[in-house]
């Protein structure tokens, strides 16, 4: 067993293959050794790119076939992304990459990049291995299995890498990275007085009632408010977490039952915002998000969501159900 290069029999018939060829069948792919932790559940196999950056297995659980966990990239340079949903989505991803084209991984995402080369790698030989061996085929676009992956395993990988790797995603709770990668796109403000907060951003907030269990993703265009969620209790879907209000220097008020109810809240706000202070929390005027109609749009797509018709009753009704147990929280803070 000694010269087994992996436990996972379809990785070692492409070392197999791998091993015969004289040439590059897959611009940068190169096959040195299997088992490198890059972090703990992270166990590489091959080299993705000509910079350095890794393919690997992500252990999510304990079962014996490893061919049906999910392949990651790991940029050279940071970044890690989930890329198939196991290794034959793999090896068809593999298949779809131009031939004139290697990947591009950074900490935003998993993408291409032209090769600087006399003429395009030779891959036909590989494709006929491919479908004589396992019966892959090329895809029509190699995103489509990318996005296929994360859509399947997002929420469960957000949740998972966050705690490892706080840079890998912008928040451990999936919905709100749907968000982020959204407001890339959107580039300006898509919801009345919430801007989400970069690295440094939460430092401005100064209230002394933001502890472990208040984690803020977002403020109002004047930081006097932020956004947080709410860790009252041990539930796994993060998303389900309460969202509350924070003054800048004091306050804390519940405004969202849940992450998906906030989006329905501020999409339903057209011409005002939520502020708060320390003894309330309501609605002020203020200019229409230039880019709300593309919030929606992106909201009933994604989530099958709509706008709140009467925003202030839904917090109305998040303060009724949890508002309580929010004051009695604060006040077991030191």
């Amino acid at each position: 067993m000694a010269d087994v290069f992996s436990p996972i029999p379809e990785l070692n018939l492409l070392k197999e293959y791998y091993d015969a060829q004289d040439d590059f069948f897959a611009n940068g792919f190169e096959m040195y050794k299997y088992g490198q932790e890059i972090e703990e559940g992270l166990i590489s196999f091959a080299q993705a790119n000509g910079s350095g950056s890794l393919f690997g297995i992500w252990r999510k659980d304990d079962r014996e076939d490893l061919a049906t966990l999910p392949v990651v990239a790991m940029g050279d340079e940071g970044g890690v992304h989930i890329i198939a949903r196991d290794f034959r989505a793999f090896l068809r991803l593999l298949a779809s990459l131009p031939a004139d084209c290697e990947p591009d991984i950074d900490w935003g995402s998993f993408g291409l990049r032209e090769c600087d080369l006399d003429e395009p790698v030779e891959n036909e030989r590989f494709l006929a291995w491919l479908k004589e061996t396992f019966g892959i085929t090329p895809a029509d676009d190699w995103g489509t299995i990318v996005d296929d992956a994360q859509a399947e395993f997002g929420k469960e990988w957000a949740a998972w890498i966050h705690p490892i790797m706080p840079d890998a995603v912008w928040s451990p709770v999936h919905e709100l990275n749907l968000l982020e990668l959204f407001r890339n796109v959107a580039r300006g403000g898509f919801a009345n007085g919430v801007w989400l907060l970069d690295d440094d951003d939460p430092k401005r907030l100064k209230n002394p009632e933001r502890t472990a269990d208040l984690m803020p993703f977002a403020s109002t265009n004047e930081s006097d408010t932020f956004f947080a969620l709410w860790r009252l209790d041990d539930r796994p879907d993060l998303a389900d977490l309460p969202i509350v209000a924070l003054g800048n220097t004091a306050g804390a008020h519940v405004v969202a039952r849940n992450v998906r109810e906030f989006y329905q809240l501020i999409a339903g706000l057209t011409d005002t915002e939520i502020w708060c202070d320390e003894t309330q929390v309501g609605l002020r005027p203020c200019e229409p998000a230039p880019q709300r109609e593309m919030f929606l749009s992106w909201l009933d797509e994604t989530f099958g969501l709509r706008p709140a018709d009467d925003p202030a009753a839904v917090i109305a009704t998040a303060q009724s159900e949890l508002g309580e147990r929010l004051a009695t929280r604060l006040t077991r803070v030191p």
